[in-house]
């Protein structure tokens, strides 16, 4: 049965063996190209959500950047409307305590000096104590310096005669020093 077949040559077998050497060279460079391009394709695609990702959180800030120039600019013309509106200095706070004074003598009582002109609780009780109708009698009923020492003796004296069962008690007209009432008073 072999006889049929002729018998290669040295020079077809090598020929056979170089196609065929090229042949498999052909096919594991295929293998090799196709498993990069897999591998470009997945680096490709991580790329893509990585950059898509980046995009999201630059819309972000770009919105937030937005969001706060806008506040920004509110704030600032608020602060430049609240700057026109209110004067400047000691003139604006003069202004103020004339309105209190006002008030004050009109009959307010503090605590309607402190919400509507923006004074202290203790410069509203000293401007009612100063400019209310009360505070103006009591000025008024006040006796000049040299006879308060007198005075004050004879309020002391009756107050311990009239009320024994108070006297551990403290006076009621001593005031504590540098309190606005020891300065009214």
């Amino acid at each position: 049965m072999f006889e049929i077949l002729p018998n290669p040559s040295l020079e077809t077998m090598l020929i056979a063996g170089r196609a065929l050497l090229l042949l498999g060279a052909f096919w594991i460079f295929a293998l090799a190209f196709a498993r990069w391009r897999r591998a470009d394709a997945n680096s490709n695609a991580l790329l893509a959500a990585q950059l898509e990702r980046t995009f999201a959180e630059v819309r972000s800030l770009h919105e937030t950047v937005t969001v706060l120039g806008a506040r920004l600019e509110a704030m600032s013309e608020k602060n430049d409307t609240d700057a026109r509106r209110a004067p400047a200095g000691v003139a604006g706070s003069q202004r103020g305590y004339d309105v209190a004074t006002r008030l004050a003598r009109s009959g307010s009582d503090v605590g309607e000096l402190m919400t509507s002109c923006g004074v202290t609780r203790h410069e509203a009780e000293l401007l009612v104590r100063l400019h209310g109708a009360k505070g103006r009698e009591a000025i008024a009923a006040t006796p000049p310096r040299s006879a308060r020492p007198a005075q004050e003796e004879r309020h002391a004296a009756a107050r311990q005669v009239a009320v024994p069962a108070q006297a551990d008690a403290p006076p009621a007209n001593t005031r504590k020093r540098g309190s606005l009432l020891s300065v009214v008073g």
